[in-house]
C-alpha cells in the first residue's frame, strides 16, 4: 500500500488551506472596518457582519479539523458474528474518527461468563466510553445499544440502529415481532462448520450486491478466525426474551434507523415501530437490502451514516 501521511498531518494541512482561503476572501472582499465619513452606516454594519461571519466560519472549520475534535464511534455487532463484520465499513468512515468495534461477551475474542445479559453487555461497553460517543448497533448489537443509551445517557451522543429491534418476538400488543424466529436453526450449522455457514449467511445478505465476493473476501477470514461464538445459544435466548420497549421513552438523542426492505429477520415493520416510539428519529429503508445494509449497500450506508454523525 502507498505511504499515507498521519491523519493529524492531513487535518492540519486542510485547516491551514481553509484559514488561508478565508483570510484571502476577507482581504479581497471586505474592506477595513472603519466608519465612512458619508451616509454609509448600513454599509459599515454589513461589512462588520460579514467580517464576523467569516471569522466564525474560520473558527468552526479549524475546530472541525483539529485532531482532538475527532468523533468517537462505537460499532456493536450482531448475534453470531464479531467485531470483524465491520471491517469493510470502517475504512468507509471518516479517517479522523476514533472508531471502536468491541466484541460482545462470548463472541470473537471476548470471554463468556454465563449468563448472557444484554444490560450487562451494555454496561460493559459504557465502561469503555470516556466521552459522549456515537453508537451504531446492528441486529442484537442495536438492542444492546438501546440499553446503553437508556442506562447511560451521558455516554451517548447519537444512536444508529440498523436491522435491529426493541423486541424480536411477536405479542398481542406487538404484532411487529416475529411469530416464529428462525435463527435457532442456525445454531447447529454454526457449531458444525462456522466458516462455511457464516459465509453462506453473508452471501444471502449480499445476494444483489455487485461486489459481494470482494466484501466477503475482506471480512470473512478474520470473522471466521475466532470460530463459533461460545455464547451462541445463550445470546440467542437472551435476544428472544428481551423487551426494550419500556426503554424507548428514556432515549433523547438523535436516532437514525436503517432497515432492509428484503430483511426477513428484522423486517421494516420493526423499524417503523422504533420510529414511532423514538422521538425525533429518522427511518431509512433500503429497499433491496436484507439483514446487513452496511454490507450490501456499503457506500450508500456509509455516506448516510457519515452525514448523520456530522450533522449531530
Amino acid at each position: 500500500m502507498p505511504h499515507a501521511d498521519p491523519p493529524w498531518m492531513c487535518l492540519k494541512h486542510r485547516g491551514q488551506l481553509f484559514a488561508a482561503s478565508v483570510r484571502k476572501l476577507a482581504k479581497s472582499v471586505l474592506q477595513p472596518a472603519q466608519m465612512p465619513s458619508e451616509t454609509s452606516d448600513e454599509s459599515w454594519h454589513n461589512t462588520q457582519c460579514l467580517t464576523a461571519a467569516a471569522s466564525a466560519m474560520r473558527r468552526q472549520q479549524e475546530r472541525k479539523f483539529m485532531p482532538d475534535a475527532a468523533k468517537k464511534v462505537y460499532l456493536i455487532h450482531g448475534w453470531g458474528a464479531n467485531r470483524h463484520v465491520f471491517d469493510d465499513l470502517i475504512p468507509r468512515l471518516h479517517a479522523e474518527w476514533a472508531v471502536c468495534a468491541p466484541d460482545l461477551p462470548g463472541h470473537g475474542d471476548a470471554p463468556f461468563v454465563q449468563p448472557f445479559d444484554i444490560a450487562a453487555a451494555a454496561d460493559g461497553i459504557a465502561a469503555q466510553i470516556d466521552a459522549p460517543a456515537d453508537i451504531l448497533g446492528w441486529s442484537l448489537g442495536g438492542l444492546v445499544a438501546l440499553y446503553l443509551a437508556a442506562r447511560h445517557p451521558g455516554k451517548v451522543r447519537s444512536l444508529c440502529l440498523t436491522a435491529s429491534f426493541a423486541r424480536l418476538t411477536a405479542d398481542e400488543d406487538y404484532p411487529e415481532g416475529l411469530a416464529a424466529p428462525a435463527l435457532g436453526k442456525m445454531v447447529g450449522a454454526f457449531r458444525t462448520d462456522y466458516a462455511k455457514h457464516i459465509k453462506q449467511f453473508l452471501q444471502l445478505q449480499l445476494l444483489h450486491t455487485h461486489d459481494a465476493d470482494g466484501i466477503i473476501g475482506r471480512i470473512l477470514p478474520d470473522l471466521a478466525r475466532c470460530g463459533t461464538p461460545s455464547a451462541l445459544q445463550e445470546a440467542l435466548d437472551a435476544a428472544e426474551r428481551a423487551d426494550a420497549r419500556h426503554l424507548l421513552d428514556k432515549i433523547d438523542v438523535p436516532v437514525l434507523l436503517v432497515f432492509g426492505g428484503k430483511d426477513a429477520i428484522t423486517p421494516p415493520r420493526m423499524g417503523e415501530y422504533l420510529h414511532r416510539r423514538l422521538k425525533g428519529s429518522r427511518l431509512v429503508v433500503m429497499e433491496r437490502a436484507a439483514h446487513a445494509p452496511f454490507l450490501s449497500h456499503a457506500e450508500a450506508f456509509a455516506a448516510l451514516y457519515r452525514d448523520f454523525v456530522e450533522g449531530v
